[in-house]
C-alpha cells in the first residue's frame, strides 16, 4: 500500500505517466534495477532526460509514480465522504487496493522488484506509514477527541495490515479471480474490529443515536427484531438488511 512520499508529477498526463511506468519497469527487470540508468529509461521511453528528471527525480519516483496521484485521490476522497468514518477508510483503502490489482502489467513486476532490493523495500515501507498516518488522521479528527490515539491507531493498522494480506496473496498469484470477495471478507473482519474500539463513529451514527431502552431516550417500547438471513451471507450485508428493517419499522 503506498504512495510515494517523493515528488508529484504534476502535468503529465495519467497515460504518459503510465507508458513511462510501464518501460521502467520492463528496463529494470531485464537488465537490473541498479545497471539500469535514468539515460537509459529516456532513451527507452522517448523522453529528454532533461524532462525525465524534471517530471520524476529518481528511478525509485518512476516506479512509485502513480501512487503520488492515487494518494492525494485517497485523501481527497476521505475529506469530501458524506460516510461515517469506518466506511469512509473502508473504502479508501479499496480505491488503494484497486490501484494495484487493475495494472497488472506494473504492479506484479514492481513486486518482485521491491522484494529483491532493500532500497525498495523502505521506500515501500515509507508509503505504507504515509496511507497509515492519513487513515489516523482522518478517525482522530472524526472522533473529535473522544477516541484515544490508541484506538485510532490500532483500527488504522489493522486496516492496513488486511489490506496488505489480501495484495500479497494477489501479487503471488494474479489469475485469483476471487481477489475481491477475499479484500470485502479482510475489511469485515476488519469492521468487526473496529466497531467496538470507535463505537457510533464506526459506523457513521451521530451522538445520542443507538440508545437503548434504559438510556432515556425515545421512550417508546421495546420491540423484537427477528432476522432470517442465508447461510454465507456476509456480515455487511446482514448489516443493511438489518438497518432497513428498523427504519421501516419507525
Amino acid at each position: 500500500m503506498g504512495a510515494t512520499g517523493g515528488r508529484a508529477v504534476r502535468g503529465a498526463p495519467p497515460r504518459e505517466i503510465r507508458e513511462v511506468v510501464l518501460a521502467a519497469v520492463g528496463l529494470f527487470t531485464e537488465a537490473g534495477f541498479e545497471a539500469t540508468t535514468m539515460e537509459g529509461v529516456a532513451e527507452a521511453t522517448g523522453v529528454s532526460r532533461r524532462s525525465l528528471f524534471r517530471r520524476f527525480g529518481s528511478k525509485e519516483d518512476i516506479l512509485f509514480a502513480e501512487h503520488d496521484e492515487l494518494f492525494e485521490t485517497v485523501v481527497r476522497y476521505m475529506e469530501a465522504s458524506p460516510d461515517g468514518p469506518l466506511p469512509t477508510v473502508v473504502a479508501a483503502a479499496r480505491l488503494v487496493f484497486q490501484g494495484y490489482v487493475r495494472d497488472p502489467e506494473i504492479t506484479v513486476p514492481r513486486y518482485r522488484l521491491v522484494r529483491a532490493h532493500p532500497r525498495l523495500r523502505d521506500r515501500e515501507v515509507a508509503m505504507t506509514a504515509r496511507y497509515q498516518a492519513a487513515f489516523s488522521h482522518y478517525l482522530a479528527q472524526c472522533a473529535g477527541g473522544d477516541r484515544s490515539s490508541l484506538e485510532v491507531e490500532v483500527v488504522s493498522a489493522a486496516l492496513i495490515a488486511a489490506h496488505n494480506h489480501v495484495l500479497r496473496g494477489w501479487l503471488r498469484d494474479p489469475e485469483d479471480d476471487r481477489v475481491w470477495e477475499r479484500f470485502d471478507e479482510a475489511m469485515d473482519r476488519v469492521g468487526d474490529l473496529a466497531a467496538p474500539m470507535l463505537g457510533g463513529h464506526g459506523h457513521g451514527q451521530g451522538q445520542g443515536q443507538g440508545q437503548g431502552p434504559g438510556s432515556g431516550g425515545g421512550g417508546g417500547r421495546e420491540r423484537v427484531l427477528v432476522a432470517v438471513y442465508p447461510h454465507g451471507v456476509k456480515r455487511s450485508e446482514l448489516l443493511r438488511r438489518v438497518v432497513e428493517a428498523v427504519d421501516r419499522d419507525r
